[in-house]
Parts: structure tokens; sequence; C-alpha cells
């Protein structure tokens, strides 16, 4: 899958602050993060609260949901905040590098919201010691 490298997220994960719950059926995993991005469309530092929801079902199925809040500037300089949503999935044994994740976004920056607030990104995840670096990736653009 080709595309535009458009923001690195760089996520950082304190594994103490983890929380884990294993039943009959499965298993929660409560991942508090923190972290920054800096590009050229927008840099901002994400808000407390932010967590990635990692729940495996009976049949061993991973779904993690990622939500979290970022704020900073936009490419105008204006203050604002931009909200993800970053969702995917691993099979039964299977852990890719990269992990791929589909992300939404909801911003209040007037010159953001046309270009993030539409259906065509994808999300690598590579792991590294503390954290792990989220690539946005603009499905519609070419590499330069």
């Amino acid at each position: 899958m080709a595309g535009k490298e458009i923001m690195v997220f760089n996520v950082s994960i304190n594994a103490e602050d983890r929380t884990e719950m294993i039943t009959k059926d499965g298993k929660v995993v409560f991942i508090p993060f923190d972290g920054e991005v800096n590009s050229e469309l927008f840099c901002g530092k994400i808000r407390p609260g932010a967590a990635d929801v990692q729940v495996t079902n009976a049949a061993g199925i991973r779904h993690m949901a990622a939500k979290y809040i970022f704020e900073g500037k936009d490419y105008t300089g204006a203050e604002c905040r931009l909200f993800v949503e970053n969702n995917g999935y691993f099979e039964p044994g299977n852990q890719p590098r990269p992990f791929h994740a589909c992300p939404t976004f909801m911003t209040d920056s007037a010159a953001l919201a046309e270009y993030l607030e539409r259906p065509h990104f994808r999300a690598e995840g590579w792991g590294r010691p503390g954290g792990v670096d989220i690539h946005i990736i603009d499905i519609e653009k070419e590499e330069e």
C-alpha cells in the first residue's frame, strides 16, 4: 500500500501503568500513554487521559482502539486540538511489525479540518524501547 507519510506520533508508554484483566473468555488491557508530534501540518503534545485499549476475544483475536487528544499548533501557527482514534486488530499469534491500523481525526483547526477529517489515512506502528512511533500515511498521496 503506497502513500505519503504526513506525521509521526512519538508515543511513550510506562509499562507499570498498564491495567490488565483476564477472564474465561478473553483479556482486556488498558495502556495509558503520552507523547508528541512534530510535523509540517501540526505540532503538539498528547493531553492526559490517552489510552490504548486492547481486547482479546475468545477466538484469540486482539482488537486495539487508541483514543487521544493532542494540544498544539497547526501549520498556520493557530492553537488547536487534534483528536485521534486509531483502530486495528491482530490475529491469534500474529504481532506484525509494523502493526497496521486505521486512524480517524477530528480537529478544531479551520486549516486542518477539511484535510484530516476524511477517511484516507492508514497508520503503521513501529515499536521502540519505551514506546511506539505511529506513522500516519495519506493513502491518496504519493511519496515525493
